[in-house]
């Protein structure tokens, strides 16, 4: 199968790409950024909100992965997200279907759905809380709207939650993590007992190739976390236990630290430094992102590497990139 991914030199599809080679696919790309590896048939470094791009890109495919997003906790005004999350996303679906382009995976976010202390499933209603959120619902609604019209369409919409694992990029939640626990610069605010849905690109990719094998007709949408669910307190421990440290026994109240942390807001708004404690990201740590993605494991999907597993990888990867450092036997 010929395959055009846009966001090719993305985090995701950096591990998306070599295992649809795999598989022998015929893989295309599309990015802001050129793609580095040597896996691709053919590739367009362009912006997707530039008509030139899409007419240099080969989309004689046979189905499109669209993964370029905009993406990040700060730095991005609610008009980027929108430009770049649903008008690159409505030229790509018109090129597309101008090309005759049937099959169609869309990487969208759990966060459409919103902050949850309870488990819920892809029937939830739309919630998002932020522009991040809101831009990837009215783009879902696009893809919704393409499988309405197109009888022929097969359009598979994956959510998944906060992705990580060996090489995600610094400015990603788990990579912040373990930098500030390894640095001695982590201080727990909050209880911990906020409910955490992850998602470890070794298997968001394994669930992305299970869905593809499965497309049909029509619209498919599928949450895709790992199970079980951690609280922010056990994934921080493990993370202190991964790295031979003693977890604190103490946490600030968010009461004290959102007041200080707006003072850390004010600078960056000034300075457009990006200051690693922020009021959002405080309120982020303690919100609980709950999610249920049973209905992939009732279709016959099971998770290939173990939450414990996924975390190790991750840690050992970030010390050997980072410091050259290993785990201690």
């Amino acid at each position: 199968m010929k395959i055009q991914i846009t966001g090719c030199s993305g985090y995701i599809a950096g591990s998306l790409i070599p295992a649809l080679r795999e598989r022998g696919h015929e893989i295309y790309g599309i990015d802001r950024k050129p793609y580095r590896g040597d896996e691709l048939a053919g590739s367009v470094t362009g912006d997707l909100l530039d008509s030139s791009t899409l007419k240099q890109a080969n989309l004689e495919v046979d189905c499109i992965c669209h993964l370029a997003a905009a993406k990040g906790d700060w730095g991005i005004s609610r008009h980027e997200y929108y430009r770049n999350n649903l008008e690159a996303t409505q030229n790509v679906i018109d090129a597309g279907l101008e090309a005759g382009v049937n099959n169609w995976v869309f990487y969208s976010t759990v966060s459409t759905l919103g902050p949850h202390h309870e488990a819920v499933r892809e029937e939830a209603g739309f919630n998002a809380i932020n522009p991040y959120g809101t831009s990837k619902v009215e783009a879902e609604k696009r893809f919704r709207k393409l499988a309405e019209d197109n009888p022929e369409a097969r359009v598979l919409i994956i959510r998944p939650s906060v992705v990580y694992g060996p090489g995600n990029p610094p400015s990603t939640n788990i990579y912040r993590l373990v930098d500030a626990i390894y640095n001695r610069r982590f201080a727990m605010v909050g209880p911990g007992d906020a409910i955490k849905s992850t998602s470890y690109i070794e298997n968001l990719v394994a669930a992305t190739l299970f869905l593809m094998q499965h497309m049909k007709a029509g619209l498919q949408t599928y949450i895709y976390v790992d199970e079980p669910a951690l609280t922010t307190r056990t994934l921080v421990e493990r993370i202190y236990k991964l790295l031979d440290k003693s977890p604190p026994s103490w946490h600030i109240p968010t009461g004290v630290a959102l007041p200080i942390a707006t003072v850390s807001d004010w600078a960056a708004d000034l300075t457009g430094i990006d200051f690693p404690v922020t009021a959002a990201r405080i309120e982020k740590f303690n919100r609980s992102t709950n999610f249920d993605a049973s209905k992939i494991r009732e279709a016959g999907f099971e998770q290939p590497v173990s939450n414990e597993e996924a975390l190790l990888k991750t840690v050992e990867w970030h010390l050997w990139h980072e410091y050259d450092e290993t785990l201690s036997e």
